[in-house]
């Protein structure tokens, strides 16, 4: 951490926003919006995971009603 420290350049007007020295890109200091962030992406994943079971577990129905079709008629 201490490196990095030595890489920033303090933003004059800006306490939220530091300069990387070398690429000079602007980087965001605000530990609470990533934190924010990463919770929210987290939710996200976890929506579409869920999303992936229920699409899943529909293939498997149609399948196992499909097969129940063919048992049904064969008793017929």
């Amino acid at each position: 951490m201490a490196e990095f420290i030595k890489d920033i350049i303090k933003i004059e007007g800006e306490k939220q926003f530091v300069r990387d020295k070398n690429s000079k890109a602007i980087l965001s200091r605000n530990y609470e919006g990533l934190k924010a962030y990463r919770i929210q992406k987290n939710q996200m994943n976890q929506i579409l995971e869920y999303e992936n079971d229920i699409n899943t577990l529909k293939s498997e129905i149609t399948a196992i009603r499909a097969t129940l079709e063919v048992i049904v008629n064969k008793i017929k």
